[in-house]
């Protein structure tokens, strides 16, 4: 039994087309969904580091990751008031996470017993050449996940 889905978002068309598709299911079922955003590790070229100071470089990262952070929980924000508001999805919440996309995803599925998980892709392509443009972190979602997992297109 589905009790709790989670819709992946990274701000592009296809995550928007996921979470139309999430929410009809969330309303359809009367279950949780979560709305989870995954901000990638900013990595420091090793030529910054060599040549510039180690801590102002990290006290940077951490300043664009919270900006990023900050962002994305105002998307979340305006996505789940719509998605109360016009959708009538009685529970809605979200999480940002930091790291590898899909291994965060892949722990989050696993800690909060996630029953679903809907995440867009992007390419629309036939047979294998569609399998192989699934980007990376569908993929692994898709082939670790403990759970189904519905691809949008």
């Amino acid at each position: 039994m589905i009790s709790n889905i989670v819709v992946t978002d990274d701000g592009a068309e296809t995550s928007d087309k996921a979470i139309v598709e999430a929410s009809e299911l969330a309303k359809h079922m009367n279950v949780k969904l979560t709305l989870l955003h995954v901000i990638d590790d900013i990595e420091i070229p090793a030529s910054l580091i060599l040549g510039n100071n180690r801590v102002v470089i990290e006290r940077a990262q951490r300043s664009i990751g919270k900006a990023l952070e900050k962002g994305w929980n105002q998307r979340a924000k305006t996505i789940m008031n719509k998605l109360m508001k016009d959708d009538n999805i009685a529970s809605i919440d979200s999480k940002c996470l930091n790291g590898v996309a899909s291994e965060q995803i892949l722990e989050f599925i696993d800690s909060n017993k996630v029953d679903m998980v809907v995440m867009g892709s992007s390419r629309r392509l036939k047979g294998v050449s569609k399998i192989r443009a699934l980007g990376s972190v569908t993929r692994n979602v898709s082939e670790l996940a403990r759970c189904p997992v519905l691809i949008i297109h």
